[in-house]
């Protein structure tokens, strides 16, 4: 049967200042939404600007959460798409990979299948201070399946006290790394990037060689972001594994210091 693509309920709370919530439907396979909005005067940026923190919460547990949506448009421009003016898609799979297969393995299922299943599944979007702000959403989904492996999308700040080597070492492990955003919409001087698993330098590049391999693959590099994106060359499989992984480092070299955001998409089982 094709995927169907459906108006999903409306929001409630659309005003400034508050947060918007939706309650979307159990049943059907969620693949992506599709977020159609009017929030203020001004420019396609300015309005996105209006659009705040983005939450995809499954029985209380936030699945994704994205600081705003002119981040999530920077992340849906590097994997190849046009950029917001209206209407923002949020995917649950992962776009652009070589394989059909590969890209919707991790459709968000919402079919009761025994144990471990969402009953409960909503998108929230904290709004500026705007007015009048619209917004309402179409699903784009299959069949019903039990839930599986997903995607899950993780916010992760910390600060550089100075250029030079700033080095991660706590970010959960367990979940397999399917992305890494470093950078936020504005400059961040990154020219080397390591990543260290259980003292083995797994991967080293300069900032202009990250660029160089995502260009020659499947990806289209932002300005402000630095990403390390194992599926650059389209194959979903090459994603880094920390199960059991003692010690994973990230190590970056700053031409100066502030803060270091990171967005960090990992593949695992929801915790239900």
């Amino acid at each position: 049967m094709p995927k169907t693509t459906r108006k999903m309920p409306s929001f409630e709370g659309v005003a400034a200042g508050q947060t918007a919530t939706i309650r979307l439907p159990i049943g059907r396979t969620f693949e992506q939404l599709l977020i159609t909005y009017d929030a203020g005067s001004g420019t396609a940026a300015q309005k996105l600007a209006n659009l705040k923190e983005l939450r995809i919460i499954g029985n209380g547990e936030v699945i994704h959460r994205i600081t705003d949506f002119t981040k999530l448009n920077t992340m849906n421009l590097f994997e190849g798409r046009q950029a917001a003016s209206g209407v923002i898609a949020f995917d649950f799979n992962r776009y652009g990979l070589i394989t059909r297969a590969a890209q919707e393995f991790t459709a968000l299922g919402t079919g009761i299948v025994g144990t471990g299943e969402l009953t409960t599944l909503t998108a929230e979007i904290d709004l500026g201070a705007l007015a009048n702000p619209t917004l309402s959403a179409k699903a784009h989904q299959s069949d019903p399946r039990p839930v599986g492996l997903i995607k899950k999308t993780k916010q992760f700040i910390y600060t550089a006290g100075a250029s030079g080597e700033f080095e991660i070492s706590d970010l959960p492990k367990g979940d397999s790394i399917n992305k890494i955003f470093i950078g936020n919409n504005g400059v961040l001087g990154i020219t080397k990037f390591t990543i260290e698993v259980d003292n083995f330098i797994f991967y080293e590049r300069s900032a202009a060689e990250v660029n160089l391999a995502q260009r020659d693959g499947i990806r289209f590099p932002q300005s402000g972001f630095v990403v390390y994106d194992p599926t650059e060359q389209g194959f979903g499989s090459e994603t880094l594994i920390t199960a059991g992984v003692q010690d994973l480092r990230i190590r970056l070299s700053l031409t100066s210091g502030g803060q270091v955001p990171l967005t960090v998409e990992t593949i695992g089982r929801p915790e239900l």
